[in-house]
């Protein structure tokens, strides 16, 4: 019987639905019951459920053989999830629920009612290695001798193992409120933790998720496959994109016209230099000639006329010479150019996000060069002042300006494919150039992911900033750098950030109208 990840291996080089089936018969139910638990109803759990596997069948490739299965289905449910809940919030607004709670309490002890709202965020905080073992062991319902086979260690080892991460998980519960022992911790897993998955989900989840699968090499991008799927609770609002106007046209303008500025230089000195040495030529033999014309006899003054109709014609020839090398600099330098400016992409994001003290909102996720995605964060912090406004202007053009501001620190990286799974970033990255699509991340999975990028491993690229404005004050930033020495990767980037916020009547949050534009030169 293979495992997890020979199905995986499997799926990847023979495209085998077999394969695929047998990983989706697999962790169903485990997919399904943390999607439940958090989104709490069972539609948007179907809905979850179908859109992680999709995600396992677009990402399987970039999978890395030692990956727990377990632990990457959970990370992405609880992503998933998350975002999920937001579309349902904005879509629903102010309405009332539109799904009943699937639950039954008859089957929920007091102490699951009480474990079940922190489960998912707890388990998250634990390590990789701790979370796992509990998954395989409480989720999958796996032996011990299991759960040490998938994690490569011995038997008793993962007993252990599994024993200190229960510890660790019911502190993290303590810490919420939820008082209980390890025992009954365990026990309230093994009963409730799995939940069965509706009849007929695998087979809707099986054409879904291969169909995305199957149009990953033509771009298949995550908002064509939630239109595909016909989520029934998920509506993702895509805003209209604009770009910011004419930023990529300016840029490489001012880097090539700075280019010919210095050739031009260049040229005319030489040209200075050529005339001088001319002009002395010229004077040294009119010098010459009068001095010595009387004593020429007739053969030699008719040799001196010779030569100086030789010295203008090889004069023409050399202006000749120089016109044409300077003709062929500058169409050449014009073709460098042109084949730069086409070598660049822009790419943009346009959106509105409501942000509040702690929440970062993570936009772009393009692939400005091969190998590598760029992610812009920005995380807002809310002043509020003291509710008194500034008169701005005179007569019918007053305005009244708040004191309430917002400094919204700025992240931008630049990080290569094979680590975005490290950084829990793999599932926001796209392969269009146009971002209307928020994702905003609670405070405690912003501040981990912060903390990351503040000492970012070798080959991640990151840059820091910070922009500070008023309620309806339009702010904008800019970034050029050189993101590598490989002319290869690509090395000119250019980034202009535009930032509206708009304070909400209580001043705890704030619509920031988000305008973004990176332009990435390649070869």
């Amino acid at each position: 019987m293979m495992d997890d990840t020979q199905l995986l291996a499997r799926y990847v080089r023979e495209h085998s639905q077999e394969a695929f089936a047998e990983l989706v018969r697999r962790h169903l139910n485990f997919v399904y019951s943390a999607a439940l638990r958090q989104v709490r109803s069972s539609a948007m759990a179907e809905d979850v459920s179908q859109l992680v596997f999709a995600n396992l069948a677009r990402k399987a490739a970039s999978l890395s053989s030692r990956v727990v299965l377990a632990g990457w289905l959970h990370r992405d449910t609880r992503f998933t999830a998350l975002d999920a809940l937001r579309a349902e919030r904005r879509r629903q607004a102010r309405e009332e629920e539109a799904c009943a709670m699937n639950l039954s309490s008859a089957d929920v002890g007091p102490d699951w009612e009480q474990v079940r709202p922190w489960l998912d965020e707890s388990l998250h905080k634990l390590n990789p290695a701790e979370r796992d073992a509990l998954l395989l062991r409480y989720f999958e319902q796996r032996s011990l001798a299991e759960v040490g086979t998938t994690l490569g260690a011995s038997e008793d080892a993962a007993r252990k193992r599994v024993a200190r991460a229960l510890d660790k998980l019911r502190a993290l519960l303590a810490r919420r409120g939820v008082t209980t022992t390890t025992s009954a911790l365990a026990l309230a897993l093994t009963s409730h933790a799995m939940q069965t998955a509706p009849a007929g989900l695998g087979s809707h989840i099986m054409a879904s998720a291969l169909a995305a699968g199957a149009t990953v090499g033509a771009g298949f991008t995550a908002s064509n496959i939630i239109k595909a799927m016909t989520m029934s609770q998920i509506k993702t609002a895509i805003l209209s994109v604009v770009a910011v106007a004419g930023i990529t046209a300016a840029l490489f303008e001012h880097f090539n016209l700075e280019k010919l500025r210095a050739e031009n230089q260049d040229s005319l000195a030489k040209a200075r230099q050529l005339a001088g040495l001319q002009a002395e030529n010229e004077r040294l033999a009119k010098a010459a000639g009068e001095a010595g014309s009387s004593s020429l006899s007739d053969e030699q003054r008719a040799e001196l006329l010779r030569l100086r109709g030789e010295v203008g014609r090889l004069r023409d020839n050399l202006r000749a010479a120089q016109a044409s090398q300077s003709a062929r600099t500058l169409a050449e330098t014009t073709a460098q150019a042109k084949a730069e400016a086409a070598a660049a992409q822009s790419f943009n994001t346009r959106l509105t996000a409501r942000l509040r003290n702690g929440e970062t909102v993570v936009t772009g996720g393009w692939s400005t060069a091969a190998g590598s995605h760029t992610f812009i964060l920005l995380s807002p912090k809310i002043d509020p002042g003291d509710g008194a406004s500034t008169q701005v202007g005179d007569g019918a053009n007053a305005v009244a300006i708040s004191n309430a501001k917002v400094t919204v620190n700025t992240t931008t990286t630049d990080i290569p494919d094979e680590m975005l799974a490290q950084f829990g970033l793999d599932q926001f990255k796209t392969d269009g150039h146009e971002i209307t699509i928020q994702n905003v991340l609670a405070e405690n999975d912003a501040q981990d992911l912060l903390a990351m990028l503040k000492n970012p491993p070798e080959g991640v690229w990151v840059s820091h900033g910070r922009i500070t404005t008023s309620d309806g004050v339009s702010a904008t930033m800019s970034i050029s750098s050189s993101i590598s020495s490989d002319p290869y990767i690509g090395n000119n980037f250019f980034c202009v950030q535009a930032l509206t916020p708009s304070f909400t009547p209580d001043k705890t949050a704030v619509d920031l109208a988000i305008n973004e534009q990176v332009v990435r030169s390649k070869p």
